[in-house]
């Protein structure tokens, strides 16, 4: 049984002929959409003419978008067609909707064309070539057999291999220039395993009674932040190492080698959570360029240390200069700059060292307000020859 849903006539024509004299009707002999709250029945939606027959060009039309020439569209459109309804996307018991004609194909072709049209190979490789310009700074995870898990945010990427060399029960001898973070790694390290912290920085004058400690005239002995770390356990850090007089470092190798050490009041044994980090400027062979007033290690001591270099973490540097608040485009414009000077400095031999905090001192100085050169005379050129200035900033 045939039952006409609407009183009006299809607002847009038989898909097949285009007769536009057509009704909306439910055909209760066959299962279909649900119940019609309009109609009180149910059935599958055909199309039927103004006597209340079937339609002849076809009794199941399903709308859908037609093909044009400028493609496809994909969109689906199925929407409430009753008298004084407009179209919308809901889920109501009425039939779906098609468009047909020239302005249904012009709308067709204008939502073609306004579509992108990229390929998904093309799609890949652009958002791989935007995470390659993406710098991350290192967060490191260090997990015990004993389940504390300690997490170390913006680390620099070497503090994994330090902390492993520690827990594997190596000593650790850091080298790289200046100001690439050896000593905040050094303390990472011991936070990272949970063991205290001590340091100290060498120089000619530092004195053995500084390491081992020492005894008052009344017979007291004054430990030193060395002893507790020997005896108790820590992470004790030499910054300069290879800046520390020869007979100092002697003392440290002695302290090394063996499972026990003579302190002034007592022989005392080694703690196994002791561990002995130390940073330099070179690999202990001598002065150089750069460092020229570094000591030549004795290969003795050497010989008990993990070496690992330390080179420029960016990704690092970059979180450092966006921590100062500085704008982002000119914390680009500061990092490219120092970043050519101090690949134009390596490539040319020159014993000038441009660390990354040349780039974090520029961008709190910009931060404050002083202008870029002031900036740049601040923490770069800073009393520089013209000469090797000139050599440093060109761009042959």
């Amino acid at each position: 049984m045939l039952i006409k849903h609407s009183k009006r006539t299809i607002r847009s024509g038989c898909k097949k002929c285009g007769d536009k004299s057509l009704y909306w009707a439910h055909d209760t002999a066959q299962s279909g959409d649900d119940h019609c709250d309009k109609c009180q029945t149910s059935g599958k939606w055909v199309l039927i003419d103004a006597a209340g027959e079937p339609h002849k060009c076809g009794n199941d039309v399903t709308p859908v978008a037609e093909k044009t020439d400028a493609g496809s569209v994909s969109v689906e459109v199925k929407a409430s067609v009753r008298e004084g309804d407009s179209v919308s996307n809901s889920t109501d018991h009425a039939a779906p909707l098609t468009g047909s004609g020239d302005a249904f194909a012009a709308f067709q072709s204008l939502v073609a064309s306004l579509a992108p049209k990229v390929d998904r190979d093309e799609v890949s490789a652009m958002i791989k070539r935007e995470l390659d310009n993406v710098i991350v700074p290192t967060r490191t995870v260090v997990e015990r057999v004993t389940g504390v898990r300690r997490v170390i945010a913006n680390s620099h990427e070497k503090l994994a291999d330090i902390t492993t060399d520690l827990l594997a029960g190596e000593h650790v001898m850091m080298v790289g220039p200046a100001g690439t973070g050896k000593s905040t790694i050094a303390e990472q390290a011991a936070e990272s395993i949970g063991i205290p912290y001590y340091s100290i920085s060498l120089s000619p004058m530092t004195s053995a009674s500084q390491i081992l400690g020492y005894m008052q005239a009344e017979g007291e002995y004054v430990r030193s932040l060395f002893r507790e770390a020997f005896e108790h356990g820590g992470v004790f850090h030499f910054d300069e190492f290879d800046n520390g007089h020869p007979s100092v470092l002697a003392v440290i190798n002695a302290s090394l080698a063996n499972g026990q050490m003579a302190f002034p009041d007592q022989m005392v044994k080694r703690n196994p959570d002791f561990r002995c980090v130390a940073s330099a400027n070179t690999y202990g062979r001598g002065a150089d360029r750069a460092y020229v007033g570094r000591q030549q290690i004795d290969a003795a001591t050497l010989d008990r240390f993990s070496v690992e270099t330390i080179s420029v973490d960016e990704a690092l540097e970059t979180s450092l200069c966006l921590a100062t608040g500085l704008d982002k485009v000119m914390i680009d414009k500061v990092l490219k700059f120092v970043r050519t000077l101090r690949k134009n400095a390596e490539e040319r031999a020159m014993s000038v060292v441009i660390s990354p905090r040349a780039s974090v001192g520029m961008c709190r100085l910009l931060a404050a307000g002083k202008s870029w050169d002031s900036a740049v005379e601040s923490r770069i050129h800073r009393g520089m020859s013209e000469k090797d200035w000139n050599k440093l900033s060109s761009n042959r």
